[in-house]
């Protein structure tokens, strides 16, 4: 079971700081909520009059027609005035009570929107540091679920706490005017639920993290498993993860049950003091109608009803605000967690001076004595001292022992990480003085194992530039031999390809993703193993792509299958994140140095 979280002192204070922070997100729409506290103080209004029926039923019909002192035509003439009256302003109550709900839900609607929409665009704008060290399934349930949760403190405060509050206002300063005395007792039992949910607060905020905690977990694991569900089927490890899977459930379970028995104890304590409340209200009422004491302000019988249900009214709210505590609890937890995201700065951001990027043709590139090492708690050195420079529209190719660093070096140049010590220069330019969407604009990257979105075959091309004619579409999937496949597929173009290209083989895969690079039209190409999982004939085929997408563009190419690198213009050697050698294929094969040993395991004695 996990450990419980330790929280420094004063987390209490930023998890409110952060709950206001995210309430703030609805200011923009005050005239909203201006809109529903001007409703909500109407229908307080209104409602102040509905307890004053009874007792002019009681003390002006009632009572006068027992006491012999009107008749009953009056009577019910009194009667028939009052109902009227009551009929109107339970209309104008009804439309009150729909303004006052629909507006402040229309700025919390419009809020979560924008919660939402910039939480997703500050991560898409985080290093991928910051992703590589999370599991998606964490970051889905911070933007989905944990937004979700801190909704609760919108509905809770912006609606339903300002509306108490003003009720228990203006209900408190009617009883005053009505019997200060009789208003004091009505607040005798409110000390015991302030002295329970003061008691309750720390262990209950403490459940409640923990749970969200364990949901985090247990969403992030199942979204994970779910994605590898090929490698869990093929090692038999169902039973290990439904077992993963019911120890998170089970842990679950503890928290849940933890803060629901403290919000239990926080309700009971809301309905007792209410209870308790009306009836110390109704025994004192009682008291005041009969005592025969002449120091004793002596009440109507029509007051007893008027004082209890304004004191109704006024106690009602603690059962609110117990439900109102727990829920905040939530929220709060929820609002720490999407903060904790927003408050993480990119480790890759623009220099105060950047500039754009502007490139005529593809550029010369240079290492120059790079060293690099993963932020981790324990960082080990991946590249040390690579110095090396690329002229322009050479086709460089990267080889080496796998854990060389060769894909490491390649992530450094679009800038996903920063180098610790040495410069990556495009045409001299340090780019780290350069703006980062205008240096990946210039660069296409092709992964081992390129992504497509769950969509059309036309839709993943033209992700690689949206604005790009249909004719560019089509020329771009014909650059990259694909054109053939997607027209012998039953809707062409328009044909669906589920999540991570389901339904295409590895080679239509990657030639895709080739015609999305064709798109883009870049001055550097970044390709890493076009072919390491491809058979003869796909291998074939996305080659003839690669070399035509590379003609004219300053190209890097990751390789394991050494016969991509015979025609390169440059092969650079990796060993133990430093490189060894440097030449074309001739050149290291008479060296007989690591590329000529590789080339022998591989291929076979070559001269």
């Amino acid at each position: 079971m996990a450990a419980a979280v330790n929280r420094p002192e004063g987390a209490e204070n930023v998890s409110l700081r952060n709950l206001w922070r995210f309430l703030s997100f609805s200011l923009p729409y005050w005239h909203s909520l201006a809109a529903g506290v001007v409703a909500g103080l109407f229908r307080i209004a209104l409602g102040l009059f509905m307890p004053w029926y009874i007792k002019f039923a009681i003390d002006d019909v009632g009572k006068p027609y027992f006491d012999g002192r009107i008749t009953a035509e009056q009577a019910w003439s009194r009667w028939g005035m009052i109902t009227l009256l009551l009929g109107g302003l339970m209309l104008l109550h009804w439309a009150a009570t729909l303004g006052r709900f629909y507006f402040p839900q229309r700025a919390a609607a419009s809020a979560i929107r924008d919660v939402r929409f910039r939480l997703f665009r500050h991560l898409q704008r985080l290093s991928l540091g910051f992703h590589d060290s999370r599991p998606t399934g964490t970051i889905v349930a911070r933007i989905i679920a944990d937004v979700q949760a801190a909704q609760e403190a919108f509905d809770m405060i912006m609606i339903q706490l300002s509306q108490s509050l003003l009720t228990a206002v203006t209900v408190t300063a009617t009883l005053f005017w009505l019997d200060w005395q009789w208003a004091l007792v009505s607040f005798a039992t409110t000390p015991v639920f302030l002295t329970v949910t003061r008691l309750i607060r720390r262990p209950m905020r403490r459940a409640t993290r923990q749970q969200r905690e364990t949901v985090e977990r247990m969403s992030g694991h199942v979204q994970e498993r779910f994605a590898m569900i090929r490698e869990v089927q093929a090692f038999t490890a169902e039973p290990r993860e439904e077992r993963r899977v019911l120890d998170d459930a089970e842990e679950l379970r503890q928290h849940t049950l933890r803060q629901q028995l403290l919000a239990g104890v926080v309700h009971a304590a809301g309905e007792v003091t209410r209870l308790l409340g009306l009836a110390i209200v109704l025994s004192f009422g009682i008291y005041r109608i009969t005592s025969s004491d002449p120091t004793t302000t002596k009440a109507t019988l029509g007051m007893l009803p008027l004082f209890v249900m304004y004191t109704a009214r006024v106690l009602q709210p603690m059962n609110f605000f117990a439900r109102l505590y727990t829920r905040l609890q939530r929220s709060a937890a929820a609002a720490d967690r999407v903060f904790d995201f927003f408050d993480t700065t990119p480790d890759i951001q623009d220099a105060p001076n950047a500039r754009d990027l502007k490139l005529d043709a593809a550029p010369t590139v240079r290492f120059e004595h790079v060293s690099f090492a993963y932020p981790t708690d324990d960082p080990v050195v991946v590249l040390k001292d690579v110095d090396f420079e690329v002229p322009p529209g050479s086709k460089v190719v990267l080889v080496g022992p796998s854990g060389a660093g060769k894909s490491t070096l390649l992530s450094l140049l679009p800038r996903f990480y920063d180098a610790q010590t040495g410069r990556i220069l495009l045409n001299g330019q340090d780019i780290r003085e350069l703006k980062v969407r205008s240096l990946r604009k210039a660069i296409a990257v092709v992964p081992q194992e390129p992504v497509l979105f769950s969509g059309t075959i036309w839709e993943n091309i033209l992700y690689g530039r949206p604005n790009a004619t249909p004719e560019e579409v089509r020329e771009a999937a014909r650059a990259a031999n694909a054109e053939e496949f997607i027209l012998q597929a039953e809707d062409g173009y328009l044909t669906i390809v589920g999540e991570r290209g389901v339904g295409l083989s590895g080679g239509q895969i990657q030639r895709i993703a080739i015609a999305r690079a064709f798109l883009k039209d870049p001055a550097i190409l970044i390709m890493d193993e076009p072919t390491s999982n491809l058979d003869a004939a796909s291998e074939e085929l996305v080659m003839s792509a690669v070399n035509r997408l590379a003609r004219g563009r300053t190209t890097f190419i990751i390789a394991h299958r050494l016969s991509v690198a015979r025609d390169a213009d440059i092969i650079i050697v990796f060993d133990g994140g430093r490189v060894v050698e440097t030449g074309t294929h001739s050149e290291l094969l008479r060296r007989g140095g690591l590329y000529a040993s590789l080339w022998n395991r591989q291929v076979g004695p070559r001269t």
